[in-house]
């Protein structure tokens, strides 16, 4: 299975045309967003931009307003809370983030994170879709880890077998947490993403859109 994952693209015009150009030559078998479709808006961008691919999925970001997330449960491409059968693995998904200092516009308390991975059936054959990191994993701003210890839980009592998240932009990179490999996504709108194959082995390659 090829992947393309994206992440942090804040409504950028030439992401979208990029997008629009590789859509045309289908070469991965799926294309996952990893929240911050947009820039608190518009909604018509975050529904163009997933729709260019059939086999699309997503979560919101801290970034979207709740009408981002409407609009992918109507499109039927949300992860968000959900459990979704893709062969012989499962995807998993969690928009919005932890607490900011910033009240942007979706946020979640780490006892709501909770109550959402609760409800999504996360197992050691998930792909999780996560806006923000785990704690202690890629989440380093200044001095402070800012990542979700809800997420970090369930990573380690659950085992996925990959992790996929985006939010904080001054990481990329890959790692492992107990069983699961974290792959953080540099921000789309710096032209960045990653391109996953799941084979006997999982290999990651960060690319230039």
């Amino acid at each position: 299975m090829k992947i393309l994952a994206l992440s942090d693209l804040h409504a950028e015009e030439e992401i979208l045309d990029r997008l629009k150009a590789i859509s045309l030559t289908k070469r991965y078998d799926l294309v996952l967003f990893a929240g911050d479709l947009t820039n608190n808006g518009p909604v018509s961008y975050a529904r163009e931009v997933v729709g260019l691919f059939p086999n699309a999925f997503a979560v919101h970001g801290n970034m979207d307003p709740p009408e981002v997330l409407q609009e992918l449960e109507r499109m039927g491409v949300s992860l968000h809370g959900r459990k979704v059968k893709v062969g012989e693995w499962n995807l998993v998904g969690l928009g919005g983030s932890n607490k900011t200092p910033f009240g942007t516009p979706s946020e979640l308390s780490e006892e709501e994170i909770e109550g959402v991975l609760s409800k999504t059936g996360m197992d050691e054959f998930s792909i999780v879709v996560a806006h923000p990191p785990p704690y202690g994993a890629f989440d380093s701003v200044g001095s402070l880890n800012v990542g979700s210890k809800a997420l970090r839980k369930f990573v380690e009592m659950k085992k996925p077998i990959l992790l996929i998240c985006g939010h904080i932009h001054e990481h990329e990179g890959k790692q492992m947490l107990g069983e699961t490999l974290v792959v953080k996504l540099a921000p789309a709108a710096k032209l960045s993403a990653a391109q996953i194959e799941i084979k006997e082995e999982i290999k990651v390659s960060f690319i230039q859109l």
